[in-house]
């Protein structure tokens, strides 16, 4: 009887590592549902994210184009302010140059006779 004893061993060992081999089975299928559902909340917040950011480049893209804007008026008005420098640097060399002349014809006039 060793050989039925054996048989029985056997069978009760290979029905023992197929039930150990379902259970892991199914705690593998249960683990990749859990995983699953997982992937499928962080797909839908990347998604909310992109939605997102693609929101906040739309308006970036707005800002950039009012900079743009303001960069150029920035531009005009450096312009307008080195021609007004310009003009001013030569109105005060002309009011340099009168004031010069009016203190020379002043030096040339003769004296009032009052001032003796």
């Amino acid at each position: 009887m060793p050989d039925e004893d054996d048989a029985e061993r056997r069978l009760r060992k290979l029905a023992l590592q197929h039930a150990e081999t379902r259970w892991l089975a199914l705690r593998l299928d249960n683990d990749a549902k859990e995983i699953r559902g997982t992937q499928r909340e962080h797909t839908r917040r990347f998604d909310g994210i992109d939605r997102r950011l693609d929101g906040i480049d739309g308006r970036l893209d707005g800002i950039d184009g009012r900079l743009e804007g303001i960069d150029g008026r920035l531009d005009r008005v450096d312009r307008e302010l080195q021609e007004h420098g310009g003009r001013f640097d030569s109105l005060e060399t002309s009011m340099r140059s009168l004031t010069q002349m009016v203190g020379q014809v002043l030096e040339r006039l003769p004296e009032s006779p009052d001032k003796h």
